[in-house]
């Protein structure tokens, strides 16, 4: 017995010195150099994937947060047969009854933050529009009697074309509640006046770079924490578009928005003075042609340069398609949603949209 312990102990002792002597020992140099090579091939393999697979991943959240937004908006309207009231009305207040577009981004951090995002300025062509009697009343007939001015005056010293600065004389407070009534300044798409009882002001140049051509002469007020969607406990909280977040940096607003429907007042006050060439004359209401148009069409550039510099697009090239829109009172199921980024949901069928609105492209009928 003894001796079967002495070989055992024996045994044991030399496999334990065999494998401490296995695990003691280490990598080489070139061992580790050679996974490190190939480690770096596959990182750069992949990454190009990862990123692609992020950009969809933002995407498809923001595509979800809409869609959501939009059920909420009709389950709201299901239940008491108008729209939720307290939205965000998109304009600072520069005086006592004076209003303007805030800022939108030169996209350069680095000279800090501006409002809103430029992609939001081009694809919305947003104007200071102030309303009627009439479309204030029909305004409040929708359920929209209150609304928070958002008063976001960030970069206002910016001197960059198209930015400011604006004078803030009697600067009001950020989120401020504001009774929806005849004179507030709104954010309307591609149009606007210049006072409660001012004609429309006529177009000088045809609009391109729209993200839909159904927005214009359509309010836009934002879906903020304030609304009735998350006061009347229907939504907990409001949400927040990834690709802001992401350029927070850059850009401070970053709420879902609602496109109300076009009111009739609102047409009735462009009907009333003809600052808009009907291509159609032989159909009811006013048509105008819309084009769609891809950023990826090399003629896109040409195109917006054609309009800034002659206000005509007569001659579009590139044009994926073309339709028309009528200007005309909408329903109030013909809300829609966009992004802070100035998409709207489901996405539309064209990347672009310019569209005639002074009748120099002719009657032609898509």
């Amino acid at each position: 017995m003894k001796l079967r312990t002495t070989v055992k102990e024996r045994f044991n002792k030399f496999f334990s010195n065999v494998l401490r002597k296995s695990n003691n020992k280490g990598f080489t140099l070139l061992e580790i150099l050679v996974v490190l090579t190939i480690m770096g091939f596959l990182l750069a393999m992949l990454a190009p994937r990862l990123g692609g697979v992020s950009n969809s991943a933002v995407d498809t959240v923001c595509d979800s947060n809409q869609s959501r937004t939009i059920q909420m908006v009709g389950a709201y309207f299901e239940k008491t047969n108008r729209f939720p009231d307290k939205l965000t009305n998109l304009v600072s207040q520069t005086a006592v009854g004076a209003y303007a577009i805030p800022t939108y981004s030169d996209d350069d951090p680095d000279n800090g933050k501006e409002t809103l995002s430029s992609e939001f300025n081009s694809r919305v062509a947003p104007q200071i529009h102030y309303l009627s009697e009439k479309e204030a009343i029909e305004l409040k007939a929708m359920g929209v009697a209150n609304v928070f001015n958002l008063n976001s005056y960030e970069n206002n010293t910016l001197t960059t074309a198209n930015i400011g600065p604006f004078a803030v004389t009697d600067a009001g407070d950020p989120m401020a509640p504001t009774k929806v009534a005849t004179g507030l300044g709104v954010m309307m798409s591609g149009i606007g006046a210049a006072n409660a009882t001012a004609d429309f002001v006529a177009p000088t140049l045809d609009i391109t770079g729209m993200g839909e051509a159904e927005f214009y002469g359509r309010i836009v007020m934002g879906v903020g924490p304030e609304s009735g969607l998350i006061t009347s406990g229907l939504v907990t909280n409001a949400a927040h578009c990834p690709g802001g977040l992401q350029n927070s940096d850059n850009v401070v607003y970053n709420d879902y928005n609602i496109v109300l429907p076009r009111l009739q007042a609102t047409v009735d006050r462009v009907g009333a003075t003809p600052v808009l060439t009907d291509v159609a004359a032989d159909m009811d209401g006013i048509q105008l042609l819309a084009f769609g148009y891809t950023e990826d069409t090399a003629a896109a550039t040409a195109l917006a340069a054609t309009v800034s510099a002659a206000g005509d697009i007569s001659a579009v090239t590139g044009a994926t398609k073309a339709r028309l829109v009528t200007f005309a009172k909408q329903e109030n199921h013909q809300y829609a949603t966009m992004c802070p980024e100035g998409h709207m949901f489901p996405a539309d069928d064209a990347d672009f949209w310019a569209l005639d609105l002074d009748g120099t492209a002719g009657a032609t009928t898509p």
